[in-house]
């Protein structure tokens, strides 16, 4: 007799995809805050400013995004493991779990900010259902075709690139007028798609070969993984962020034909898309690695909390940051440095918010909303008070000797 699927336990979740979830936040939201901001086209960057940009454009921008798409794949084969054991079919609380992204995200794009990648994880997730009981061998050849031949083709038809290139206005009408223009055109960009979906199925055979609990128990692969991603990352870094690009603009121009210039580009994108598995890699090692200590735990427990309610603090901090951007008149308006301090102010006080409420709930507000509409049943965000728990307790242990 099979069981109705429900959420994880407390109990029964992996920290260890929290911590990853909150450390690539964190990043999305240090580059909102020192890039998608702006601070002008005519304004010069100080010392203290390239302080904080060249890191963060070398080693934080572009990493965070492919890092929760991958743990969204992993998420996503935990959900269908759990689906497994309950003999239960995950088809109907995925796809409602993908439409309440699909309806948070639209919202939040044009309410609230043009940042938004919710409606993106909903559209791409879509593809991961009929493909959820393919062999590994099935899914890499998959990837390969999307990667070599999918990717190139919608690229020639793809549409919407001149968003950024589109001035912000600091008055909320003129806001939600630019968020509808920027939304129309933005998601004309199908190439965005097929990369999520590219990362997703990574992040679903990762998960289904039980590889990242191997980097979670076993200290000799993190030292291999460690060392390995660190060295790919020193050499792939400078490579494809300062000589790759020049040299691949200097060959293209001089190709005769498209075949040969769309060889390149896949090749170039091949290189980039190493680098930046090699960057995941070693934060990610880095951080399991750290958390694995006694005093690491300690200092990365808010870090968990904050990325356990991953969904809230992502809207949360448009719902703080794009009002006060508007009212301060702070888009195209906001230097890098300037920027850092808002971000390390906002981070602070997600922080510690994260810590309190997960102290007293099962999850965050925006996690429950879409967990109640997942499950089609509202869930019990409060925690049992101690007494409780003890209670049940008793009344279990009594049930079982009765029976």
């Amino acid at each position: 007799m099979s069981t109705p699927l429900q959420p994880l336990s407390q109990t029964n979740r992996d920290t260890t995809l929290d911590l990853l979830r909150g450390f690539a936040l964190a990043g999305v939201l240090l580059t909102f805050c020192i890039t998608d901001v702006g601070a002008g086209a005519n304004y010069k960057s100080t010392l203290l400013d390239d302080i904080v940009n060249w890191p963060k454009f070398l080693l934080i921008e572009n990493r965070m995004y492919t890092t929760l798409i991958i743990v969204f794949g992993i998420g996503f084969y935990v959900q269908l493991e759990k689906a497994r054991q309950k003999n239960v079919s995950i088809n109907a609380p995925f796809t409602r779990r993908l439409m309440g992204l699909l309806l948070i995200g639209f919202a939040h794009a044009i309410i609230l900010s043009t940042r938004d990648v919710l409606m993106f994880y909903g559209i791409a997730g879509l593809f991961l259902l009929p493909m959820r009981n393919l062999s590994n061998r099935w899914l890499v050849a998959i990837i390969a075709i999307i990667f070599i031949v999918i990717i190139p083709l919608v690229s020639m038809v793809a549409d919407g690139y001149q968003v950024f290139e589109f001035p912000k206005p600091n008055n909320y009408i003129d806001h939600l007028k630019h968020n509808w223009k920027v939304f129309t055109l933005y998601h004309q960009i199908y190439p965005i798609y097929f990369e999520m979906l590219f990362h997703f199925m990574l992040g679903f055979i990762i998960g289904r070969t039980g590889f990242l609990q191997r980097m979670t128990t076993d200290k000799i692969l993190r030292r291999k993984l460690l060392i390995g991603s660190l060295i790919g990352a020193a050499i792939l870094i400078p490579g494809c962020f300062f000589w790759l690009p020049k040299l691949f603009r200097q060959v293209v121009t001089g190709l005769p034909y498209m075949w040969q210039k769309i060889a390149l580009a896949t090749g170039y994108r091949l290189i980039w898309q190493v680098c930046m598995i090699a960057c995941v890699t070693l934060y990610s090692t880095s951080l399991i690695s750290l958390w694995r200590t006694r005093r690491g735990k300690i200092l990365l427990t808010p870090l968990a909390a904050f990325g356990q309610m991953t969904l809230s603090n992502y809207l949360i901090q448009s719902i703080i940051l794009v009002p006060y951007l508007l009212l301060f008149d702070k888009y195209d308006n906001l230097p890098p440095f300037s920027g850092f301090i808002l971000f390390l102010i906002t981070l602070g006080l997600q922080l510690v918010f994260s810590s309190w409420w997960m102290a007293r709930y099962t999850m965050g507000p925006f996690e429950w909303l879409l967990r109640s509409f997942t499950y089609w049943k509202w869930q019990r965000i409060k925690k049992p008070a101690p007494n409780e728990n003890a209670i049940n307790t008793f009344l279990l242990s009594k049930t079982i000797n009765h029976l």
